[in-house]
C-alpha cells in the first residue's frame, strides 16, 4: 500500500477569514516590501522567532538547498528552530524583489495570495525565493515560502552573457576536438553518469555549464534507444510546453505530443549540440567498481563496445557517480509463473519487450494492467486488428488529455504561459502536500469536464476513480509512480468496445491457449502482455556499483515525513552517489540542483545537510506538526504498473 499524506481540509480561503481588504491593490508593493524587509532582519540578526512569526499558523517553508542543503518542507511549528539552527551558517542577505513584480493572485475565486518573488545571497551562492502571503487578522503573513539555491559563488554557469567565447584559428577541427574530448584518453572525467536518457543528459548539460567534466555511459547502441525501441505507437502524454530540456528547448513547430521516435532523435541532437560526452554500449563492472575510502573517489571500471565492434575496458577515478537509469528501476518485473504458464501454447511477454501489435492481427491478446502503458498497448493491438482485453486489477485515475490535461497545466505550461524557468519556480514553490490541496479543488472540476468519458468507462466495466481523497493522480504519481492514465484515445476505444475490459486476476494458464481467471471464467488468448512495471532500485544498484550497497541505500521515490520525494538528488547513503529520476519537466530543476550539489561538494563548501532526521535528533521537531502517513510503506516503494 502506498502512503498518502493527510493534511488540512482546504487552502486558506475567504470563508475562513483570509479575505483581503478591497483597497489592497494600492498597497501591494508596500506590503511586500515590509514583509521582505522583516525576513532580512530575521536572517541577518539570526532571529528564528521573528522569521516564524511571519507565517500563518499552518504555514510552510519549503527549501531546496538554500538553507538546509536538502529538500525540506518545514511546517510552521518547526520553522523557528530550523531558522535558529541555519541562519548563522547560511548568512542570507541582500533581499530584493525579483523581475516578477509582487501581485495579488486568485487561484480560485475564494482564495487570494499576495505573491512575492525575490532574490537573495547566501554564503554558498545566489538564491531565489517565492512567498505566498494571505491576509489574516489585519496582517499579511506567509502561507508558503519557497527558497532555492541558484548557483555557487565564483562558479557562474557558462550561459547567456557568460557563455564561452569560442575560438579562432584552432589547431584541431571541431570534430577532431570533440572526438578527443569524448575519449578521455589521458584523463578521468570528474563525474560518471550512468544512463543516457533525458535525466542523465540534462545532468551532464548542467555540469558542463559549471565546468565539471563528465562522461555519460548507456547500454543502448544509440542515444534515445530507450524511447526508440519501445512499442512503436508510443508518444508522450505530457504537452511539449512542459517538456523542454535545459538550455535547448524544442523548436516552435514541435508537435504538442511527441512521438517516442521523434524524442529519441531529439536526444541525439541534444548530445551533439550541447557537447555531451556519451559512450553507448557501455556498462559498469559492479564487482570491480568501488568507492575508495583513501581517495574519497570512485574507482570505476567500464566495459565498452565501439561502433566498430571493438571491445575495451577503461578505468577511471571520479569524484561522483550519478545513476540516471529510469524511474522504475531495475529489470522488467514479471509475476511468478502461474500454474501451467511454462507449458502454455501462446506467447507471454513484458510490456518493455513488446514492439507492435501488427504481428497479432486477427489474434486474441490479453494486457495485464490498466495504467498508461497498458492502455497504449491495448490501443496498438486494437488498431492492428487484434481482439484485445485489458485485465484491470485495481481502480485507475483517468483524465482526458484534450480537456483535463489542458485545463490542469495551461496556466503554467502552455502557449500563453510565463517562461518555462519562471513557471518551474512557481510550480515548485508549493510543498507537495499543499499542491495536493490545489488538486483536491481542481480534480472534481476536471471530472465534470470529462463526465461523458467517465460515465462511458463505467458502463463499459472500467473501474475509474478520482484518486486518494479525490485528489487525482498527483499523490499516486509521487508515491508509487503509477495508477493513472491521461487518455489519448484509449478510453474512447474502451467505451466503443474496441478494447474489452475484464476485472480480476489470472489463476492459471491452461493447455490449448486457455487462461483461467480467479472468478472461474476461462478465455483463449494468443498473447499475454504484462504491463507490471520494474523490480526496483535495489537491482539497479546491484547491476552498477555492486551488491554491497543494494540493501543500505536510502529509498528512492515516495514521500518522506515532510512530503518531499525521497532519494532523488538527495543523500543516498552511498558515498558521493546520487539518483536522478523523473519526467522531462522535473529534470530541468533536479538536474540543476544535482549539479550544484556535486560542484559544492567538490569545492568543499557544501557543509552538513540539515535533514528532517537531523532536526529531529536535535530535539527540534514537533511531531504534531508533521503530516502522518496512512497505509505506510516500510523501506523501498513497491514497483507498480508500467507507465510513461
Amino acid at each position: 500500500m502506498a502512503t498518502y499524506l493527510t493534511l488540512p481540509a482546504d487552502l486558506p480561503n475567504h470563508e475562513q477569514g483570509f479575505k483581503p481588504d478591497e483597497d489592497v491593490h494600492h498597497q501591494i508593493h508596500t506590503i511586500a516590501q515590509h514583509w521582505l524587509s522583516q525576513v532580512e532582519i530575521a536572517t541577518v540578526t539570526n532571529d528564528g522567532d521573528l522569521f516564524a512569526s511571519l507565517f500563518v499558523k499552518n504555514g510552510f517553508w519549503r527549501d531546496i538547498l538554500a538553507f538546509t542543503n536538502d529538500y525540506r518542507s518545514i511546517r510552521s511549528g518547526n520553522i523557528a528552530k530550523a531558522a535558529k539552527a541555519r541562519f548563522p551558517i547560511v548568512k542570507a542577505r541582500d533581499f530584493t524583489f525579483a523581475a516578477k513584480e509582487p501581485a495579488l493572485e486568485h487561484p480560485f475565486p475564494d482564495v487570494s495570495f499576495l505573491s512575492i518573488h525575490f532574490d537573495f545571497q547566501t554564503e554558498t551562492g545566489p538564491a531565489y525565493g517565492v512567498a505566498n502571503l494571505v491576509y489574516e487578522e489585519k496582517q499579511w503573513k506567509a502561507f508558503t515560502v519557497f527558497t532555492l539555491l541558484e548557483g555557487i559563488h565564483d562558479h557562474k554557469q557558462k550561459v547567456g552573457a557568460n557563455r564561452e567565447r569560442g575560438t579562432h584559428n584552432a589547431k584541431l577541427s571541431y570534430d577532431d576536438r570533440r572526438a578527443e574530448e569524448r575519449e578521455f584518453a589521458n584523463s578521468s572525467p570528474d563525474v560518471l553518469i550512468v544512463g543516457g536518457g533525458h535525466n542523465g543528459l540534462a545532468a551532464a548539460a548542467q555540469l558542463n555549464t559549471l565546468g565539471v567534466s563528465n562522461l555519460v555511459i548507456d547500454t543502448y547502441k544509440r542515444v534515445g534507444d530507450n524511447w526508440r525501441l519501445r512499442y512503436r505507437s508510443l508518444s508522450l502524454h505530457d504537452p511539449v510546453y512542459a517538456n523542454h530540456l535545459p538550455f535547448y528547448p524544442f523548436p516552435e513547430n514541435w508537435p504538442i505530443f511527441t512521438p517516442a521516435g521523434k524524442l529519441a532523435n531529439f536526444l541525439e541532437s541534444y548530445v551533439d549540440v550541447l557537447e555531451i560526452n556519451v559512450w553507448t554500449e557501455s556498462t559498469l563492472d559492479p564487482v570491480r567498481t568501488k568507492f575508495n575510502e583513501s581517495t574519497k573517489k570512485w574507482d570505476v571500471v567500464i566495459h565498452r563496445t565501439h561502433i566498430s565492434g571493438k571491445k575495451e575496458t577503461r578505468e577511471f577515478s571520479v569524484s561522483h557517480v550519478v545513476l540516471a537509469t529510469g524511474l522504475g528501476g531495475g529489470k522488467p518485473k514479471m509475476p511468478a509463473p502461474f500454474p501451467g504458464q511454462n507449458e502454455w501454447a501462446g506467447r507471454v511477454v513484458h510490456s518493455s519487450k513488446h514492439t507492435s501489435g501488427s504481428d497479432w492481427t486477427g489474434k486474441k491478446a490479453l494486457v495485464v494492467g490498466a495504467c498508461t502503458s497498458a492502455h497504449d498497448l491495448c490501443v496498438d493491438f486494437a488498431k492492428n486488428g487484434a481482439d484485445v482485453t485489458m485485465l484491470q486489477r485495481s481502480p485507475t485515475y483517468v483524465m482526458s488529455v484534450d480537456k483535463g490535461m489542458a485545463m490542469l497545466v495551461s496556466g503554467l505550461y502552455g502557449p500563453h504561459a510565463p517562461s518555462t524557468d519562471l513557471s518551474d519556480r512557481i510550480a515548485e514553490s508549493n510543498p507537495k502536500i499543499i499542491a495536493k490541496l490545489f488538486h483536491k479543488r481542481l480534480i472534481p472540476q476536471l471530472a465534470e469536464q470529462d463526465k461523458e468519458m467517465l460515465d462511458g468507462l463505467k458502463k463499459a466495466g472500467f473501474n475509474a476513480w478520482l484518486g486518494p481523497e479525490n485528489a487525482g493522480f498527483l499523490m499516486m504519481a509521487l508515491e508509487k509512480a503509477g495508477g493513472y492514465y491521461f487518455s489519448t484515445g484509449g478510453s474512447e476505444m474502451i467505451i466503443n468496445g474496441d478494447i474489452k475490459v475484464k476485472q480480476g486476476e489470472i489463476a492459471s494458464f491452461d493447455p490449448k491457449s486457455e487462461i483461467t481467471f480467479k472468478d472461474g471464467s476461462k478465455e483463449k488468448y494468443d498473447v499475454v502482455v504484462f504491463a507490471t512495471g520494474y523490480t526496483g532500485f535495489p537491482d539497479t544498484i546491484r547491476a552498477t556499483v555492486g551488491e554491497q550497497y543494494a540493501e543500505t541505500f536510502n529509498p528512492v521515490w515516495g514521500l518522506d515525513e515532510e512530503g518531499e520525494i525521497r532519494g532523488v538528488c538527495r543523500e543516498s547513503n552511498i558515498p558521493n552517489l546520487f539518483f536522478i529520476v523523473g519526467n522531462l519537466s522535473a529534470c530541468r530543476l533536479s538536474s540543476k540542483t544535482l549539479a550544484l550539489q556535486i560542484l559544492a561538494q567538490r569545492e568543499g563548501i557544501f557543509g552538513e545537510r540539515y535533514t528532517y532526521a537531523k532536526q529531529k535528533a536535535d530535539g527540534d521537531i514537533d511531531d504534531k506538526t508533521v503530516f502522518k502517513a496512512i497505509n505506510g510503506l516500510n523501506g523501498h516503494p513497491q514497483p507498480v504498473e508500467d507507465k510513461v
